[in-house]
């Protein structure tokens, strides 16, 4: 690829750099390295280590040498740069690595789903994280989070309470509609309600441009749209495309990838009918026509 998609780093605190990556498109995700006296932590690599190296090249101009890599999912597009910071600890929920295990490293897959860097995924080497210590010290005193499950298995968020900066990882985003594919929407709500009791100045979201609180109170209105009519939906037996039917995605009917409504709805039909309970990540999921 001759020219890979636009990173904007902002320091959006004291030590707390966001990197901003595109739009946030599928692929595209964001990133965030924390700086406190020479030290670096690294949240989510994003998909490819040419990606991550910019990054790294804006760490170094800070001074500072990256010790820890926090992997906040096992998605490819937030852990395939983790090669780039050698000599680091990487690390993640247990859970998120033994979903990672099941998944393995479907080629096929993600060259189907990001058919923008097709050329790269064959040559593409994961770094595999290591479980995450409890209690886990971040630089700028952040704090992690979990959640189980919401976008996925697991997933983790930092936030930093002295400057009131949140990254949510992949339980949230913005300008770009969610994605829900291996997730519970009524855990993503969960999730969503936790981070918004925090009242954050500065949103980091997994995809997308950087938010306030208002973003969250956004999305967790979404979620709660999706899963309601999804409970109604299964109670009328109705189809999917018939509940599609009656879906606003009020704001984010201008998001971009908005097949993703469908994919929601269909997952939240899913927990309605029992069929989900628990998140079974030992397979990837393709999404298919409306039937």
């Amino acid at each position: 690829m001759s020219e890979w998609p636009k990173q904007i780093i902002s320091e959006v605190a004291d030590g707390i750099f966001a990197v901003i990556h595109g739009q946030g498109e599928m692929g595209v995700s964001n990133a965030t390295f924390i700086v406190e006296q020479g030290r670096a932590c690294v949240v989510d690599t994003m998909t490819f280590p040419e990606m991550a190296a910019q990054m790294a090249q804006a760490i170094e101009r800070q001074g500072a040498h990256v010790d820890t890599v926090l992997n906040t999912h096992h998605h490819v597009d937030h852990m395939g740069g983790n090669a780039v910071f050698t000599g680091a600890r990487i690390l993640a929920h247990p859970r998120s690595i033994d979903a990672g295990q099941k998944l393995g490293f479907p080629v096929a897959v993600y060259e189907h789903l990001m058919p923008r860097f097709k050329e790269h995924f064959a040559d593409l080497e994961l770094v595999i994280p290591e479980p995450l210590p409890d209690p886990m010290p971040l630089p700028q005193e952040g704090e992690i989070l979990t959640f189980m499950p919401a976008h996925t298995a697991a997933d983790l968020a930092v936030w930093f309470p002295k400057s009131r900066v949140l990254l949510t990882g992949d339980v949230g985003f913005k300008g770009v509609v969610p994605l829900a594919l291996n997730g519970l929407v009524s855990g993503w709500i969960e999730a969503l309600n936790t981070l918004i009791a925090l009242k954050p100045e500065v949103v980091v979201p997994g995809h997308g441009s950087l938010g306030t609180l208002e973003d969250l109170l956004v999305l967790r209105n979404y979620f709660t749209t999706i899963h309601n009519l999804g409970h109604e939906a299964v109670q009328a037996k109705l189809t999917l495309r018939d509940a599609l039917a009656q879906f606003d995605p009020g704001p984010l009917g201008k998001w971009l990838e908005s097949e993703r409504h469908a994919i929601n709805l269909e997952r939240a039909m899913k927990e309605a009918r029992g069929e989900i309970s628990r998140i079974d990540l030992s397979a990837p999921v393709l999404s298919k026509p409306l039937g």
